[in-house]
């Protein structure tokens, strides 16, 4: 089976003089109504059209206006609303780029012009996607089809999501028409692939955890994170700080959110230090049913059907600001954030996430640690160029982020990007706000069933070791241990003065990693991810 899928792959609809050809017969099929139409009205009409010059004159230029007319508004219909044209259109695009660019061989012909031959270049579409693959193997154009991507991006108003490099051959993928994967605000749910997001976009917290989010004034950052919201309420416990008391206070006496949103300084500081402490706890109670089932390796939160947890946190250098003008909670601010960095670093297995929302990126606006380890990103609305840089990082420094406001006519509002960290940023359309008369964030909340994390934190008691007692807990030579410690610390891990039940669980698989023959530093690097 898999010899014949490699002997039969289809690439895609080669590239060829064919597209011209296409585009006539299309233009002549949509004005042959009007043609027989007036055909049949020039037979009934004919002796008067005859006996009166004036007549025919205006019947004729009334027959041309209304034809061309006619055909332009059904080809121009046709392109927008169905997938087939749209095709041949991309075709056509694709067919004149090569053309216009001399991208073609000429054969030589006796007496005749010159043959043009263009090279094999094929083109495969479906509802999101554009691939466009170029033959190699040495010839002419190759190293022109090497370095034709960001050309074809631009060409069709697309974002290119990945290069595939094959023997012989080289593919761009592109994301098209993405506003047609857009879903409403009250579709978001927590599916397999993770939160659906557009109807081919998923926040895969598993795997890809964190989020950041970026939005200039009026690009649909509020409509994003309460679409987002409205699919993590009914999976977990979420957690919100509100600093500028804007988009959340109004949500704070729902049932499902009641005590669970804060907006003042020391309530912020304390809610993400006690989300710390939720997760420290949340480990051992993993690795406590871990023993029970008998396991070698701690698996993560869902294999123990735990539910997750989430930390918004809007407008974060906000935060940031206020927690470094009040003197007197200067150093609960600063364990406030060290509470932060270890959430992001270590949440992930035990289902802990941070969402953190913010406007234009400013190069301090976040600590390196985050921008490391925050792995999904989206922005929305209109924002700087060198925060489309800071937010998508050095994969995408080439990339043009283009500035949308009206499709097809109409504006458009939650427009921007979407990547997951080291991948191409695609085009993004967040959730669409349905009818106000139909649906509203807060009648949707209030009806939801407030869920809360598996343990009384009363009855808990978080353990903690020191350097020497963590070392005699996992078994280690004090000499290795404070190797292993030194090599975490190299690859940006912090640890505070006592070790936490987290700090066991990652010391554990980098020791587990590293008696499988694996080096320090992979051992090191796979037990932080």
């Amino acid at each position: 089976m898999k010899l014949l899928k490699q002997i039969f792959y289809f690439r895609g609809i080669k590239i060829g003089k064919k597209e011209k050809v296409v585009s006539r017969m299309t233009v002549t099929f949509l004005l042959l109504p009007f043609l027989l139409l007036f055909g049949l009205l020039t037979y009934l009409l004919f002796s008067q059209l005859i006996s009166n010059l004036y007549f025919l004159l205006v019947y004729f230029l009334f027959v041309v206006l209304v034809s061309f007319i006619g055909t332009f508004i059904l080809y121009r219909l046709l392109h927008i609303k169905f997938w087939f044209f749209k095709k041949l259109s991309n075709r056509r695009l694709l067919y004149r780029h090569l053309l216009e660019n001399k991208i073609y061989y000429a054969v030589k012909r006796k007496d005749r012009t010159d043959k043009i031959k263009l090279p094999n270049v094929y083109l495969k579409q479906n509802k999101y996607t554009i691939v466009v693959t170029f033959q190699l193997e040495g010839r002419q154009f190759q190293d022109k089809f090497l370095n034709i991507g960001g050309a074809l991006e631009v060409m069709y108003s697309a974002d290119m999501m990945g290069r595939i490099d094959e023997k012989g051959y080289i593919s761009y993928v592109y994301s098209a028409d993405t506003i047609l994967g857009r879903i409403s605000a009250k579709d978001v749910r927590v599916v397999d692939k993770g939160l659906i997001l557009m109807e081919d976009v998923f926040w895969d917290f598993v795997h890809n955890p964190h989020l950041l989010i970026a939005g200039g004034t009026g690009g649909g950052k509020t409509v994003l994170l309460r679409s987002i919201l409205n699919g993590l309420l009914r999976e977990g416990l979420v957690e919100i700080l509100d600093p500028k008391q804007a988009d959340f206070v109004s949500l704070a006496e729902l049932p499902v959110l009641q005590d669970r949103v804060v907006f003042e300084v020391a309530d912020m500081i304390n809610k993400i230090i006690e989300f710390k402490e939720n997760m420290e706890i949340r480990y051992a109670t993993m690795r406590q049913l871990q023993k029970e089932k008998n396991q070698k390796e701690l698996g993560n939160f869902q294999e123990y059907e735990l539910k997750p947890a989430f930390l918004i946190i809007d407008e974060f250098p906000s935060l940031r600001a206020m927690m470094s003008e009040d003197r007197e909670m200067m150093l609960e601010a600063e364990r406030a954030m060290g509470a932060l960095k270890q959430i992001i670093l270590k949440g992930r297995q035990a289902g802990f996430f941070a969402i953190i929302a913010t406007q234009n990126v400013k190069a301090d606006d976040l600590p390196s640690t985050f921008k490391d380890n925050i792995m999904t990103r989206i922005s929305v609305g209109r924002l700087s160029q060198f925060s489309y840089e800071v937010i998508f990082g050095e994969e995408n420094k080439n990339k043009y982020f283009k500035y949308i406001e009206q499709i097809n006519g109409e504006r458009v509002y939650g427009r921007g990007y979407y990547g997951v960290f080291g991948s191409p940023a695609r085009e993004f359309f967040s959730p669409e706000l349905p009818d106000v008369k139909e649906f509203s964030f807060y009648d949707e909340f209030e009806t939801l069933e407030r869920l809360d994390l598996e343990f009384n934190k009363q009855d808990v008691v978080i353990k903690t070791y020191t350097a020497k007692e963590l070392s005699d807990e996992l078994k280690l030579d004090y000499r290795v241990f404070k190797k292993y410690k030194s090599e975490f610390e190299t690859a940006g891990q912090e640890f505070d003065k006592t070790f936490s039940m987290s700090d066991l669980i990652m010391f554990e698989r980098a020791i587990s990693y590293k008696s499988s023959g694996k080096t320090y530093q992979v051992a090191i690097s796979e037990a932080i991810l």
